[in-house]
This record gives structure tokens, C-alpha cells and sequence, in this order.
């Protein structure tokens, strides 16, 4: 009667799969969570639309806050420091709150208009769609 082994002669090797698999997912989500994220630092409350476009790369942001305080970068900005930011940039987008006063924003959306600025993007929320 001849003996088996009941295990194989080689020690068993480790599956990474599963890790390098759970890896890439830890990568792609955090990735994702910091885009999010730099989007949610604003000091503003975006109105909601459900039409809304993505503006195009390579715009300028320029925040409008409550109180109506400009600001770019976190900086606090005035209108008559805007001509030196907004020079040769043909697209800004505008992340107005939408408890900002209306006047102001239009103040500032003429300033950029005089200044030459061709196209103007409009940030909002996501909006509800009906279906």
C-alpha cells in the first residue's frame, strides 16, 4: 500500500489579486473623493439647475460669496484689480451664491465683459431632473 501526501510538495503561494484588485479601487475612489472635494472648499452655496453645462478647460474661477466679496484663489479681489487677473483670459467661470445680491453680480459680469473676457460660464448645483 503506497502513502499519499495528503499536501503537495510546494508550499502554497499567496493570490495578490484580490489585493491589487481592492488597491485599485482605494486609488480610483480617492482620486475621485479629492476632485469632489476641491469643489466643496468654496465659500459659496451654488443655485441649483437641472440645464446646466461644464464650463471649458482652462477657466478662470471667480467666487462671489454672499456678502458679494470677489474673490480668486481665496484671495479677497476688487473690481479694479480685476484687469490685471483677467488679462489674456478669454473664459472665466463665475461661482456666484445664490444669496448673492443680483447687482453685484452683474457689476462683476460687466467688468469682465469690458475687460474682454469672450465667453463668461455660470456655476450651479446639480439640479433635479424630471423624468
Amino acid at each position: 500500500m503506497a502513502l499519499r501526501r495528503r499536501h503537495g510538495g510546494q508550499r502554497g503561494a499567496l493570490d495578490f489579486t484580490a489585493l491589487v484588485d481592492i488597491a485599485l479601487v482605494l486609488v480610483v475612489y480617492f482620486v475621485l473623493a479629492s476632485q469632489a472635494a476641491q469643489s466643496r472648499d468654496l465659500p459659496v452655496s451654488l443655485p441649483q439647475a437641472g440645464t446646466g453645462v461644464k464650463p471649458a478647460l482652462g477657466t478662470l474661477d471667480l467666487v462671489i460669496d454672499a456678502g458679494g466679496t470677489m474673490t480668486l484663489k481665496g484671495k479677497p479681489l476688487e473690481l479694479t484689480d480685476l484687469a490685471g487677473v483677467v488679462k489674456g483670459q478669454p473664459k472665466v467661470t463665475l461661482l456666484a451664491d445664490k444669496q448673492a445680491k443680483h447687482g453685484r453680480v452683474i457689476e462683476v459680469v460687466d467688468a469682465l465683459r469690458k475687460l474682454g473676457v469672450q465667453e463668461i460660464y455660470y456655476a450651479t448645483a446639480a439640479g433635479v431632473e424630471e423624468w
